[in-house]
């Protein structure tokens, strides 16, 4: 019911910029990506961007009416309604690039989104994601508001732990809650080996 107001929403009313600072790095220099996958698409706005920068762009949302949204968008080659997890492993096709912009404060841990990450991409290709800074000394905490949040200590473990490298982090702003900025770590990792 609340996908019809969900973009506007998040951008005008939450400052949502998420998707677009996850996301510059990887539209600059003129690489093309063959297959990119978008996790928890929401209404599309990873791929609006990214459908300029990509042959074909795949989304997965639990939300039917963010589904149908995505899909009115005209960015997506296809649209799924699931789980992101069951999305990563439906398919053995290779992806170039894999997204996930503040979607992960509703996963908790991602052990096993790693794994299928690792398991989908090529070896070339880009692991990027934003997840919410969890409070100093803690690596996974389920916050208040029902979002969880990570630290980067715990994204470099897994990375290790699924063979991936860190190209790239940085922190800022995901959106504000309550007029204040909700502070994330952006991060692009890449197989390494």
């Amino acid at each position: 019911e609340y996908a019809d107001d969900f973009q506007a929403h998040l951008i005008q009313h939450l400052k949502y910029q998420a998707h677009e600072t996850l996301l510059a790095p990887l539209r600059v220099g003129g690489q093309r990506f063959p297959l990119v996958l978008d996790l928890g698409c929401g209404t599309g706005l990873c791929g609006q961007l990214m459908a300029p920068h990509a042959d074909a762009v795949d989304g997965v949302d639990l939300a039917k009416a963010m589904v149908d949204q995505a899909r009115a968008s005209g960015a997506y080659r296809q649209v799924q309604q699931g789980s992101l997890l069951d999305f990563l492993r439906a398919s053995q096709a290779p992806a170039d690039l894999v997204i996930a912009a503040d979607v992960f404060i509703y996963v908790g841990a991602l052990d096993e989104v790693f794994a299928a990450v690792r398991q989908r991409l090529q070896p070339q290709g880009v692991f990027a994601f934003s997840v919410e800074l969890a409070d100093p000394g803690q690596e996974l905490q389920l916050r208040p508001s029902l979002r969880y949040a990570h630290s980067a200590a715990y994204v470099e473990r897994l990375a290790a732990a699924h063979g991936f490298r860190l190209r790239q982090t940085w922190q800022a702003p995901l959106r504000e809650d309550q007029q204040q900025p909700v502070m994330g770590l952006y991060v692009l990792l890449e197989p390494s080996a």
